[in-house]
């Protein structure tokens, strides 16, 4: 049987990395950690604190990157975690496919602003992918699923039930908890963002902070907010 791909399309601050690695607990699925970051950088130009090192190592180029991404002839399940707006410069035909489901992760903007700020203090529209994932969910509506991480952290187990079921994948409870440290399947930039998560040693329920977001990001956050509110509407049941 041809492999399936679950493409994630999450937002910075969001715990993507902690549903990658529940992911890559199954025995049946093998991850790929923003597998597009590397044409990101080099098509945008945009600053990160990782830029020179995924500059270095990763495939630059639309084709390249593409290429990274298809399954290959042992892979079952191919669990693709990307950030929305790493869709910026590609042709969505060339990064969708018939035996793709997308999942959109999504956080509120009072959640986001204040955390991602302390790493990019002036970011864009482009940076946080609220944008990117409204269109996605627009484009095609009957095969993607939208959680927030706000029903993520709180609900932990019942949201990756839900999940599972709605991506037609066997629940398998090995996706509650991993060894905590660093892990085979990170990016480079690891060291920049996952501190926390490498802290950690699994899924424990929990409500997300929102914090003060600062003035000048004012009419950011609205814009935000709107979209998230748009996006929340379509969460998966739990």
């Amino acid at each position: 049987m041809a492999a399936r791909t679950v493409a994630l399309w999450a937002g910075p601050r969001n715990g993507s990395t902690a549903l990658m690695y529940s992911f890559a607990q199954r025995v049946d699925t093998r991850v790929m950690d923003e597998p597009l970051f590397g044409h990101f950088l080099s098509f945008t130009g945009v600053d990160r604190p990782s830029r020179e090192d995924v500059l270095r190592t990763m495939p630059l180029t639309a084709g390249d990157a593409l290429a990274s991404v298809v399954p290959g002839s042992g892979d079952q399940v191919l669990f693709l975690k990307h950030m929305a707006n790493h869709l910026e410069g590609l042709d969505w035909r060339d990064v969708d496919g018939p035996r793709h489901m997308h999942v959109v992760l999504t956080r509120h903007p009072d959640g986001v602003l204040p955390s991602y700020g302390a790493h990019i203090s002036h970011p864009t529209m482009l940076d946080l992918g609220y944008a990117h994932q409204l269109d996605l969910v627009k484009r095609i509506p009957d095969r993607v699923l939208v959680v927030t991480a706000e029903s993520l952290q709180a609900k932990p187990e019942a949201t990756l039930k839900a999940l599972c079921m709605e991506l037609d994948l066997p629940w398998d409870a090995c996706m509650l908890s991993w060894t905590p440290g660093v892990r085979p399947e990170d990016g480079v930039w690891a060291k920049h963002w996952y501190h926390g998560v490498h802290a950690s040693s699994g899924w424990e329920p929990r409500t997300l902070k929102r914090g003060k977001v600062a003035a000048h990001l004012a009419s950011l956050r609205e814009e935000c907010v709107s979209h998230y509110l748009a996006l929340k509407d379509l969460e998966i049941s739990i």
